[in-house]
């Protein structure tokens, strides 16, 4: 039989997952959590069934989330599979480590303080969505704080879009870069191609800036797209785009050895620098994603 939500938590927190599957079936929806583990099954084979057969991974995430390892498999299984994964904030913390990277970007639910008496307000979050009654409504209030009652419309987690997708590209150029950066590029190599001794220097040198200055614009763009500092991806991005700047120098020099000696050690110091890029990327990365979670987190629900 199917779930309807897959429940994640801390052990530290295992009375508040209790009380949200209790609140949960009393208003008709089935949560699955790992109690549900008959004795002498493999617990790994039953989680990822359990992930399987339910709509969406709720994850209560507290300061103890931050310490748990099997919450970050059960996550990385979610995501696997195409998961929605819906982390809600029942204390006043922020993710840390992986869970930063893995789930700052989400659509955040907090529910502190006091997540208790707001678990059944959850519930209806999660499975229901209400309908304005008017064009000036504003955002419905947990039921019993003096509501109105409405009828709610199930949208139904089946049809929603999983959380998680890569669609980055290994070269994150926008149609407007190319209106800037090729011109550049072909500029400052035509520049050494056809100038004299004297100048040619000078095309290298317009190639070489530009190309590091939009490997600067990449890596700020791989850190939003929340790529690791050892992707393959990003550290591909940077290198190319330095080989691209430095490639003049195969027109600079008079004999043919001079200019592959050249270009060999430009190649050189482009790994060095695109190796220095992935650093700067992932500081960046930790920033981005601290930004972007703190923007998720409204003020807590009023009492």
């Amino acid at each position: 039989m199917g779930n309807d939500l897959f429940l994640s938590y801390s052990r530290a927190d295992r009375p508040l997952a209790e009380q949200f599957v209790r609140t949960a079936a009393a208003r008709g929806v089935n949560v699955w959590y790992d109690e549900d583990i008959e004795g002498g099954r493999d617990w790994r084979e039953r989680i990822v069934a359990a992930l399987g057969s339910a709509k969406a991974l709720v994850i209560l995430f507290s300061e103890h989330s931050n310490d748990s390892r099997q919450l970050i498999k059960e996550l990385a299984v979610a995501d696997n599979m195409r998961k929605q994964v819906i982390p809600v904030l029942i204390s006043n913390c922020e993710p840390q480590g992986p869970y930063l990277y893995e789930l700052a970007s989400r659509n955040w639910i907090p529910i502190y303080p006091n997540p208790e008496s707001r678990l059944a307000w959850l519930i209806d979050k999660l499975m229901t969505e209400q309908e304005p009654r008017g064009v000036g409504s504003t955002e419905q209030e947990p039921r019993g704080v003096g509501s109105t009652e409405q009828e709610p419309r199930v949208v139904g987690l089946l049809s929603a879009v999983p959380a998680q997708s890569d669609n980055h590209s290994w070269l994150p150029l926008r149609r407007y870069d190319c209106y800037i950066l090729l011109p550049i590029l072909v500029g400052g190599f035509l520049i050494s191609l056809f100038t004299a001794d004297d100048n040619k220097d000078w095309g290298l040198g317009i190639c070489a800036i530009a190309s590091f200055i939009y490997m600067i614009i990449f890596a700020v763009r791989n850190a939003r797209s929340n790529l690791s500092a050892l992707s393959g991806k990003s550290f591909l991005c940077y290198f190319v785009l330095l080989v691209i700047g430095v490639s003049p120098a195969l027109v600079i020099g008079r004999s043919a050895e001079e200019k592959i000696s050249t270009f060999g050690g430009l190649i050189i110091l482009s790994l060095l620098i695109a190796m220095i890029a992935n650093v700067v990327q992932v500081l960046l990365r930790k920033i981005f994603q601290q930004n972007i979670f703190r923007s998720r987190i409204k003020e807590p629900l009023a009492s």
